[in-house]
């Protein structure tokens, strides 16, 4: 039984690095058919759930929201796995189940919580749709600020200053993002949708 357990956890953790892998190098198609196999193999691991759920958002994203809850439920105490599902719940207009997760990681997490940066962006987002203008902004910059290199929180800003209709420091910001950050084709497609003759 033990054998088989730890050949068991072997896989799972094979699996997992294989989906990451493919997420991270753009191979969205295999990462979709190799998750939808993996979650029927290990369907009560949270990770290989939440890693669906993310691919799922560009193949089948009136899916995400449930996919994203599936794996709060089996991670219930798991700051890292709230936090991530939450943001995944608020991009699928999910706003109080996100805000249910934000709450519940600011509970658990520690001070050197890995993802607090996504927490404090997540915390912007939840502010901007409250409409506390102030706090938003200050969270989605501190944000950045922590984690420069990272497109979504730049776009998520960018989107916030657009909003308040302004465009020319959207622009800049976005401008920065591009020279350093690691992924760049939604921040060129947000650029052209704030300024589409520049």
């Amino acid at each position: 039984m033990k054998i088989r357990r730890r050949k068991q956890k072997k896989e799972l953790a094979g699996a997992i690095k294989l989906a990451r892998g493919l997420l991270r190098d753009g191979k969205y198609r295999e990462t979709y058919q190799f998750l939808q196999e993996a979650i029927e193999q290990f369907p009560a691991d949270p990770e290989l759930r939440l890693l669906y759920a993310t691919i799922l958002l560009e193949f089948r994203p009136d899916d995400v929201a449930a996919h994203a809850s599936k794996a709060v439920s089996l991670a219930p105490h798991d700051p890292q796995i709230l936090v991530r599902a939450a943001h995944l719940m608020f991009n699928r207009g999910e706003v109080e189940d996100a805000r249910s997760c934000a709450v519940r990681v600011s509970e658990l997490a520690h001070a050197d919580f890995v993802f607090m940066s996504d927490l404090v962006n997540l915390t912007g987002l939840l502010a901007a749709f409250d409409e506390e203008h102030d706090l938003a902004e200050e969270e989605l910059r501190s944000a950045l600020e922590d984690e420069p290199t990272n497109g979504s929180f730049a776009v998520d800003l960018v989107r916030f200053l657009a909003a308040q209709d302004r465009s020319t420091e959207a622009i800049e910001i976005i401008d920065h993002a591009l020279a350093c950050a690691k992924n760049t084709e939604t921040l060129k497609r947000v650029r052209r949708e704030i300024a589409p003759g520049a």
